[in-house]
Order: structure tokens, then sequence, then C-alpha cells
């Protein structure tokens, strides 16, 4: 029994209130009432948020006024692109921006003549939503052109979720189905990851269904796999767009323990934007006051069942790094011979199954292994007697012993 439960369960309940007190009766309608009209106001708030809904919620904002206040480098950086590049192909979304941190009525409108002149549809989205008090009442109403021609990619849907959300339509089902649909290969892309993560944070903010809800797991492990991702000669100087996906892959869920890694690694003085077009997006997505642990501090290997291993030896530039994963193998800095030796990185000793059978050797409670160089779905047997076991290899041609598993693993005959 919980402590906070000692010594209760036979205390005589408190008496009950009169049923009908007329003394007490109008203070009891009003308090009714006062949680009735309440609630419906709560309610009108979450199924029909004012603007702006994409991407810049109340938080976001008063963190960003507060990086104009104290002109922090990522605001001097950000304003100084605004009033020195008026050529940019990301003006538009600069300039929205710009006005929702500042309320300068010249950038917003500014913006919408941007928009009106171009051809793009995640900056009109963003620019209707975020300018939406400056808008003409003609052009508040404006249909939008969601047309993905086919192409079933994160950065199309993204743009046509976006442009739904601005315009106040519905949300059509594209979301959900592009989250099992595409593969997870382009995650590791810096521009596919982004237009996944403004996707999710959309949806999620109108709608209050979470995609990653699709594969939870995965998605959990996501920010870890693209820190793994990341070869030694990107570690410290990546492309900006991979920098800032992982900036906003954090503000999905900063409170995830993988999350938490990926902050400290995306929040590095050496690969903070001074200019180009990533400084905006390093302004909007990155948020000192999140927590951070140190990424040396995390495994230097993860598996992801679907068929993909990234490990590497250490942090240092010169680390051995591999990826293992369906679409082949890919290193770096690693010795000539690693393929046909077993090797360990950090905790995981990975094993080469180059020969019918390998010994597969007791291992602590923190250490794994990892059995490859298999076909894509080959068995193999293992165990003796009446608890001999049947496993297959992923399809990356990996197999991973459970804990209870020693001795000889052999490929099946059949």
């Amino acid at each position: 029994m919980p402590a906070s439960l000692k010594g209760k369960r036979n205390k005589p309940a408190e008496p009950l209130p009169p049923p009908w007190n007329n003394n007490g009766l109008p203070r009891k309608v009003l308090t009714i009432l006062l949680w009735f009209f309440a609630s419906a106001i709560v309610a009108l708030a979450v199924d029909d948020p004012q603007p702006p809904r994409l991407l810049l919620t109340a938080q976001r904002l008063r963190r960003l006024k507060r990086d104009r206040e104290r002109k922090t480098s990522r605001w001097l950086n950000f304003e100084n692109r605004v009033n020195t590049v008026p050529d940019s192909p990301e003006r538009g979304f600069e300039l929205a921006l710009y006005y929702a941190i500042t309320g300068d009525e010249a950038k917003g409108r500014e913006a919408i003549q941007w928009v009106l002149a171009h051809n793009s549809s995640r900056q009109t989205a963003l620019v209707w939503d975020w300018c939406a008090s400056l808008l003409p009442t003609a052009n508040k109403t404006r249909s939008p052109s969601c047309v993905t021609d086919g192409v079933f990619t994160f950065p199309a849907v993204r743009d046509c979720v976006f442009q739904q959300i601005a315009f106040g339509k519905d949300v059509n089902s594209q979301p959900k189905d592009i989250m099992t649909s595409v593969p997870i290969d382009r995650l590791f892309n810096g521009a596919d990851l982004y237009a996944m993560c403004e996707l999710i944070y959309a949806v999620r903010t109108v709608t209050h269904r979470d995609l990653r809800d699709a594969d939870p797991h995965f998605y959990s492990t996501l920010p870890e796999l693209l820190l793994l991702s990341a070869k030694p000669s990107e570690l410290n100087s990546p492309p900006w767009m991979l920098h800032v996906a992982a900036l906003a892959l954090v503000a999905l869920d900063p409170n995830l323990p993988a999350s938490q890694f990926l902050q400290s690694w995306a929040l590095e003085d050496n690969q903070t934007l001074r200019d180009g077009p990533g400084v905006a997006y390093e302004l909007l997505w990155a948020d000192p006051y999140l927590p951070g642990v140190g990424y040396q501090n995390m495994d230097t290997w993860v598996y992801d069942e679907n068929g993909r291993l990234f490990a590497r030896s250490g942090w240092e530039t010169n680390s051995c790094w591999i990826e293992i994963s369906p679409r082949g193998i890919q290193q770096e800095n690693c010795p000539p011979n690693w393929q046909s030796e077993t090797i360990a990185f950090g905790h995981l000793t990975l094993i080469p199954m180059n020969q019918r059978c390998v010994e597969i050797p007791h291992v602590g409670n923190n250490e794994s292994i990892l059995v490859w160089r298999l076909k894509p779905g080959q068995k193999l047997i293992h165990g003796k007697g009446k608890e001999q076991q049947v496993s297959v290899a992923d399809s990356a041609g990996i197999w991973r012993p459970g804990a209870a598993v020693e001795g000889k693993a052999c490929l099946s005959p059949h």
C-alpha cells in the first residue's frame, strides 16, 4: 500500500452536502455557468486556433522577441540578412518572420507583395498565416492551389498541408499516408527531414494528431539515428539544411533522451550559421533554453531492426564510421580488413558471418552482438538438441542474437 494511503483506509467518509440547498443555489449555478462558458472557450481555442497556426507558437514567439531584445548573435545575423539581401529566394519567409517578431508593418506588406509575385506554396502559406492581419479582405479567402503532381514527397505534402491550414481548409489524409510510404533513407537528407518536421509540427498544432504514431519506436530513435549517421568528416560542419533539420527535430519532442543528445550537438558554437539562407531557420528553431546532454556520452552505435546499423569507434574526426543498410555498406576511416574480422564499436561487437558457423560469445548486461554479412532473410540455426531454434537475418543481412543465445550459430541448409 502506498505510504500516502496508510491510515486512511478505515477513515469515515466526509458527510455529503444536502442535495438541495436554497441558500447555496445561486453560487452553484454561477459556478456551473462559468465552468460551461470557460470550457466552450477552451474548446473553441483548441479546435479552431487563430493565426499564427504554422510553426509560430506563443512560446516560440516570446523566445524570438527575447532574442531581439537581447540582440543575440542569431537575431543580428537574421536582421542583417533581411536588410541586405533583397533578392533572397526565401524573401517571403524571411520578411514574414521579421514582421511576426517586430510588428514592422512595412516588412509584412512587403512579404505579401513578394509572394504575390512569386510561385512558392510554402512561403505563400506562411505569409498568409503570419501576416493575416495585414491581408486585404479580398485575399483572405483566396483558394489554395494544392497540387502535388503525383510527387509523394515530404516537401510536396508539407506544402499542400501548409496551404490547407493557412486558407482554413480541412487537412486531408496525405500526411498520415506519407509517414509509412516514403523510404526511411529520405530522412537522412536535410531537405526531406526538415520538411517532415514542419509537416508533423503543423498537423499536430491544428488537428492534435501526432504523425509519428505511425511508427513510435523508429521516430523516438530518429534523433539518435540522425546524429550517428553523420560521417566524421561532416560531424563538425554539416550541410546547413541538415543542421536546421536537427534543430527542428529537437523541437518536436525536446524531452526525449535522444533529442537532448542531438540538442547539444546542434547548438555547438562551430555550427552557428553566420550568413546565408539558414540564418532565418536557425533563429526560428534554435532554442538554448531546451535541455541538452553532451552527445559524446551516448552509445556509439544504433541498430534499427528495419535493417540499418550506424556505428563509430569514437567522436573524433578520424574515427572509424560505418553504415550497413539494404542499400549497401558505407565506411569512413576504417581499417582495410574491418569487414572480415570481428570489430568493436563501443559496447557493440560486430561479427562477420564469413564461414558456415560462428561462435556467439557470452556478453555482459551492457554489451551487444550483431552478426552480419548474411543474405537478407537468411536463416540461422542455434542452440542444442530440443532447444535448437531458427532465426532470420533482416533486410540488410544483419542478425541480432537474443541475450540467451550462446555457442555456435550456423547457416541453415534450407
